[in-house]
């Protein structure tokens, strides 16, 4: 898949974008075994395609479907805490906000600021361009950086003192990064030549364990491409533009295992797209590039179990049916995650309670919670487990 460099930093526009969905019918439940998918098994791993031109209906789904509950974090309202989220982490016990050209900011689960992990320069410990991916090993008490391209990953402490840099073999373009069970790392990046690994293993002394080649169909011809990955399924799956699938590293088996697709009525044609997956379900967000920049577009949820799709809007049914406008992208490395500042969250719930789509008895609760805001404070964070 061919795609704009406006897209590809930080993938704002299909973030930004909520679009409409084609159809305005409303259904109240998906359809059984509706003819748009098909799937290819091959040794054991089955791969999930889609058929675009096959998804009809919209339906209104719920968070509670995807999470197990939704809560709100007020974030510590000092000077040194207030932050531009450009990514939000969530683990057992922290939250880290990546931003772009200033410092990753860490709180504890309850939004209380704790420090930042490193500064932009080009001193020791600090990184001269942006962070483009990150993992938290709580067991160990390290935070590993991965920069926009370079050789190396950054290693800090938890307690924000920088320990290392992890030199690699080569350069790493758009690496994305995650932690294995023993405590090694894993990456996946764009790589610009086959003599370039497209996904490898390593310890944290930089030693290679484990390398997956470069094909020619991996290798990326700029920078106009991207690696997505947002890890909701205890495991480490990606989405590489050039190759326009899915996969998951396979980090046992050292292989790449496809996990969905989608086909289009003129490939040529396209939609600008992403994929995200969840344990039980695929989403698509899309728009169209037009003369003026994005146009028509929308959200796609695939159901594995009931083996159909459907158009959808998300709504917060924990807060009286909010809407989500990004629902793939609110779904990272195991939470839902949405992240509004106070003004943005009020003007949400008046514009919510005036359309007269909030449940009558969830209306106090939203006027209680607008009423508790200052337009002046930190972020707030709706925050929810998915549900495994």
């Amino acid at each position: 898949m061919k795609t704009t460099p406006l897209l590809l930093s930080a993938a704002l526009l299909l973030v930004c974008f909520s679009g409409c969905n084609p159809s305005t019918q409303k259904q109240k439940a998906m359809k059984t075994n509706d003819g748009s998918l098909s799937t290819v098994e091959t040794s054991g791993n089955k791969l999930t395609v889609c058929d675009f031109a096959a998804v009809k209906d919209t339906i209104e789904v719920p968070l509670s479907e995807f999470v197990e509950d939704c809560r709100i974090i007020r974030f510590d309202n000092s000077d040194e805490a207030l932050f531009k989220a450009w990514f939000i982490l969530a683990t057992d016990q922290y939250i880290g906000v990546r931003q772009s050209g200033a410092a990753f900011k860490l709180f504890d689960k309850e939004g209380k600021f704790l420090h930042d992990i490193g500064a932009v320069g080009n001193g020791a410990g600090e990184y001269a361009i942006s962070i483009y991916d990150e993992v938290i090993d709580e067991k160990n008490g390290h935070i590993f950086f991965t920069p926009f391209v370079g050789d190396k990953i950054m290693m800090y402490g938890t307690d924000g003192r920088w320990i290392k840099d992890i030199k690699l073999p080569g350069r790493l373009q758009k690496p994305k990064l995650s932690l294995n069970p023993d405590g090694t790392l894993a990456v996946v990046h764009m790589p610009f030549s086959e003599d370039e690994p497209f996904a490898f293993q390593m310890d944290t002394e930089g030693n290679i364990l484990e390398k997956i080649p470069t094909t020619a169909a991996m290798k990326a011809e700029n920078f106009d491409g991207e690696v997505f990955s947002y890890r909701n399924c205890n495991d480490f799956d990606f989405f590489h533009t050039s190759i326009d699938t899915l996969f998951v590293y396979d980090v046992a088996g050292n292989r790449l295992l496809p996990k969905f697709t989608m086909t289009f009525p003129n490939p040529k044609e396209k939609p600008i797209h992403l994929y995200y997956r969840l344990p039980h379900h695929f989403m698509v967000s899309y728009y169209y590039w037009g003369n003026n920049g994005p146009e028509r577009g929308g959200n796609i949820l695939i159901d594995k179990q009931k083996n159909a799709s459907s158009y959808f809007n998300l709504v917060n049914d924990f807060y009286g049916n909010l809407p989500v406008s990004s629902p793939g992208h609110s779904f990272y490395r195991g939470y839902f995650i949405q992240n509004l500042e106070p003004g943005q969250l009020a003007e949400q719930i008046e514009k919510h309670l005036a359309s007269g789509k909030c449940p009558s008895q969830d209306k106090k609760k939203l006027q209680e919670l607008a009423a508790s805001l200052n337009e002046n404070d930190n972020n707030l964070l709706f925050i929810g487990k998915v549900r495994q």
